[in-house]
Order: structure tokens, then C-alpha cells, then sequence
């Protein structure tokens, strides 16, 4: 689920009980870890607009303990409806009509957009392709009757 979706089913008014949870901490240097934390947390491509609206950020370093930690960070939590039951319960629109419905069009309407535009790249692709095929055979065949011609006028060059 990209961030943006999350954003839609949850509202914005939640996200203070929400917690990301960054794993395998154990497949990578440690300074490297969190050095790409430290980018998840900073850039807005990222964690950054949820962290700004309270959320928090936790890592599972894979123990009980870890485990435990992360469980706790719930606990204080004040129960509040998302924007998805908002929609579907209180205001009661159709599943079609919600703020998470139309970000997933939204986002698949950019990858039909995007998959066009690959489809329309290899077609000039592969349209390049065959011309230059053709000028390749083009110029086969042009070197083939210049070696020729050589061995025409060589031929010629002996006999006189």
C-alpha cells in the first residue's frame, strides 16, 4: 500500500495512533540502517507527512523484546474511528465513493498513464529497430556490391 492510501483509509486525525515498524535490521550495517532511516523520516516521499501528523516510527530488531516494545506503543492509544468507517458507516457511502476509492483510481489511473507511455516507448523502440535492420541489410548490400565491383576492377587491372 503506498502512503498515500494509507493516508486515505486512515485520515488524517488518526495517524497519531499509527506506527511504522522498520525491519531487517539484522541484513544490514548498522550505520547503513539508519541512514536510511533517517531518509524515511526526513524526505515527504516517504514517512515524513505521517510522522509530522504524530505518528511514530519503532524498529523490530526480530526478539520477544522487540516485539513487546512495539505492542506497548499502543497502549495509550484513544480509540478513533478512520476516515474508511467515517465514510462507510456515519456518512454511509457506497465503498466506490470513499476518499481510499479514489485514491486507488487516482493510482491506477497513473499507472495506465505510465504503461501507455512504456507501450508507446517500445513501439518507437521496436519501430527504430526494424529501420535500423533495414538500414544494416541496406548497407550489407551495399558493401557487398562495392567488393564486387573491387574484384571486377582487379580482375580488369590483371588482364591489361
Amino acid at each position: 500500500m503506498n502512503l498515500k492510501m494509507f493516508r486515505e483509509l486512515c485520515g488524517e486525525g488518526t495517524l497519531q495512533n499509527a506506527v511504522i515498524v522498520t525491519n531487517m535490521w539484522g541484513e544490514v550495517d548498522l550505520q547503513v540502517g539508519e541512514a536510511r532511516e533517517a531518509e524515511l523520516m526526513r524526505e515527504d516521499v516517504f514517512f515524513k507527512p505521517i510522522l509530522d501528523k504524530g505518528a511514530r516510527i519503532t524498529r523490530n530488531e526480530n526478539t520477544i523484546t522487540s516485539a513487546q516494545n512495539i505492542i506497548r506503543l499502543f497502549f495509550d492509544n484513544r480509540p478513533l474511528p478512520l476516515r474508511i468507517q467515517r465514510e462507510l458507516v456515519d456518512e454511509h457511502k457506497d465503498i466506490s465513493a470513499t476518499s481510499a476509492s479514489e485514491e486507488l483510481h487516482r493510482e491506477i489511473n497513473a499507472q495506465n498513464k505510465k504503461h501507455r507511455e512504456e507501450v508507446r516507448n517500445t513501439r518507437v523502440l521496436k519501430e527504430e529497430i526494424h529501420v535500423l535492420k533495414a538500414e544494416k541489410r541496406a548497407m550489407r548490400d551495399e558493401n557487398e556490391e562495392i567488393r564486387r565491383e573491387l574484384q571486377r576492377v582487379q580482375r580488369e587491372m590483371e588482364t591489361r
